[in-house]
């Protein structure tokens, strides 16, 4: 899996947690963060990239490690619910619904495709911190890994996500004074603080500074072990924010129309029929229990069906909700706000199949859909154009700056996992979709398809002139950097020069 003379030999991944594009950047232009500038942004580049949706830690993870959509992967949310196999959740099993924000956490890698390879794979020795996204790395190298639940927990309550920064400035210096040639690190405190204050309080900015300096001793430690030339550093963040000044109670909401909701942490409801799975509180699925289905739930419930039982209307008449997206009976994508309603339609072209044992096929097969895209009314996306037969390419390029960056592309994958809701609800900036059982309450909001939740920053010491970026091309790009490839995987990225 390795080519000659490869660009970097090393591999130094850092994600922070929660950190806009937009502040981002500013916090590098206004000098803010002098280190993270001199030796990554000036030597290489600061691109703005596009996340995933849903925006949120776990799924968001999914392309960065793997080359997958996380509707692809089959994780389509931090929490979901499966039809097919759900039944009444019992304390001792996985009965189809998850949250891994609880105990369920420790099954996301488990629930990960079996047979797809994470940057792990690739490099050997390796280095894991804070990062749930740990398959392919020796539990000896999961650095993090017996004391993350502990001062998770610790500082779920007292707030004290500084000490927890501070462990992975710690363990980061560590493995780069070892040597390793991969070495992941996650900064969680910018999304936590976030969350507890605003985007931009003090506690926020000061955490960004203390994160640069951390770049900054890392650089002299590579300097004087005269690696840091041959070590490709990237650093990223797995999803936007925006502030929250409203909370909508979506379960409240369906108890109150009759569609008695079961959602965390009521899980246990009785006579549930319909059920609410958030992710980062902008986003969540819905799912309805089918009357007539023998077992289960049932399958996905279309969207003409939705809207005949009247759950679609009251729903969009909601302050805050930007948008409700479902499936309809002929596998197109319907998005619908107050004004309007728009199609979203995929079809692959003809793909020479001979070809099927290298990284190129994988490509070709991603590049062969074609997306359309039409409206009636006002457009619910915002973009007020038809589009007709585009590429992957070409819808994310003719998104990119939009309201609702590369909504097209990102809303068909995610209904391509069959844990996703017979509806998806998007909110808007300064609204998100849950009003209790927060605790603490949250004042930043993501999850959602807006531009503040999915513009995230990309930041390199090697310069990528590319200026339409999915997080999903970090996995084969950093890969060729390194002079690695993922021959005979299906993914969903591409190569970004």
């Amino acid at each position: 899996m390795t080519s000659s003379e490869p660009d970097f030999k090393r591999l130094v991944f850092i994600i922070v947690d929660g950190a806009p594009y937009k502040i981002f950047r500013a916090l590098v232009e206004n000098g803010d963060l002098p280190h993270i500038k001199r030796h990554v942004v000036d030597r290489g580049s600061l691109n703005k990239a596009v996340s995933a949706f849903p925006s949120t830690t776990g799924p968001a993870f999914i392309p960065f490690f793997i080359g997958l959509y996380p509707g692809t992967a089959n994780i389509p949310g931090i929490r979901w619910l499966s039809k097919s196999n759900f039944q009444r959740p019992h304390r001792f099993n996985r009965p189809g619904i998850c949250s891994y924000m609880g105990l369920d956490g420790l099954s996301f890698e488990a629930d990960l495709p079996s047979d797809a390879p994470t940057l792990f794979n690739f490099f050997s020795p390796v280095s894991n911190i804070y990062n749930l996204l740990a398959l392919g790395c020796p539990p000896a190298k999961n650095l993090t890994r017996w004391i993350k639940p502990f001062v998770y927990t610790h500082a779920h309550f007292s707030h004290r996500w500084r000490f927890v920064n501070r462990i992975a400035i710690r363990r980061l210096h560590e493995a780069a004074e070892a040597g390793d040639q991969f070495i992941t690190c996650l900064f969680p405190a910018i999304d936590t603080f976030s969350h507890l204050t605003a985007i931009q309080s003090p506690a926020v900015l000061q955490t960004y500074r203390e994160i640069d300096a951390a770049i900054g001793k890392l650089v002299n430690i590579l300097q004087k072990a005269n690696t840091f030339e041959e070590t490709l550093i990237l650093i990223t963040s797995d999803h936007g924010m925006s502030d929250t000044h409203t909370h909508i109670d979506i379960p409240q909401h369906l108890d109150n129309k009759g569609w008695r909701c079961l959602h965390y942490p009521k899980v246990w409801r009785q006579d549930a029929v319909s059920a609410s799975m958030v992710s980062g509180n902008g986003m969540t699925h819905l799912y309805f229990k089918d009357s007539s289905a023998e077992k289960g739930w049932g399958a996905r419930t279309p969207f003409e069906k939705l809207c005949q039982m009247g759950v679609v209307n009251p729903l969009i008449e909601l302050e805050g909700l930007g948008f409700i997206a479902g499936q309809s009976e002929t596998g197109d994508i319907m998005v619908q706000s107050r004004g309007g309603q728009g199609k979203i339609s995929c079809h692959s072209l003809e793909v020479d199949h001979g070809n099927s044992q290298n990284v190129e096929y994988s490509m070709k097969c991603a590049d062969s859909l074609r997306f359309s895209y039409e409206f009636i009314g006002t457009d619910p996306l915002g973009y007020g154009v038809f589009y007709k037969n585009l590429s992957s390419r070409d819808a994310l390029r003719e998104t990119y700056d939009s309201p609702y960056p590369d909504g097209i592309v990102q809303l068909w994958q995610i209904f391509k996992s069959e844990r996703t809701g017979d509806l998806v609800l998007s909110a808007a900036n300064g609204y998100d979709l849950r009003a209790r059982y927060e605790i603490p309450k949250h004042h930043a909001t993501h999850g959602a398809l807006t531009a503040e939740h999915m513009h995230i920053p990309l930041a390199t010491n090697y310069p990528i002139a590319e200026q339409c970026i999915r997080s999903v091309d970090v996995f084969p790009t950093v890969l060729s950097l390194c002079g690695h490839n993922v021959s005979g995987y299906p993914i969903d990225g591409r190569i970004v020069q």
